[in-house]
């Protein structure tokens, strides 16, 4: 397995991660990525891998947002973003 794809698979480790400690649903989550869920789903289950840079570079936005220390990390009702 070549570097990038290690990276990347480390990066949707990382994301979903953050999403269970935020207690948010896959469907939240992939809402705030701007894809499916059924994306994220298959991001989680390693079925597949984002390979868009434009969404890469979302996932890393997220872990530097919600990620250990982010300023922003709270609880989010998924209220919020229907």
């Amino acid at each position: 397995m070549d570097a990038a794809r290690c990276e990347t698979k480390e990066k949707i480790k990382r994301l979903k991660a953050i999403r269970t400690q935020l207690g948010w649903s896959e469907e939240t989550c992939a809402h705030r990525l701007g894809v499916t869920y059924s994306t994220l789903n298959r991001w989680e289950r390693g079925q597949v891998a984002p390979k868009s840079q434009v969404i890469l570079s979302a996932i890393d936005h997220f872990i530097a947002r919600y990620g250990q220390g982010g300023r922003h990390m709270r609880v989010v009702r998924q209220e919020e973003f229907r």
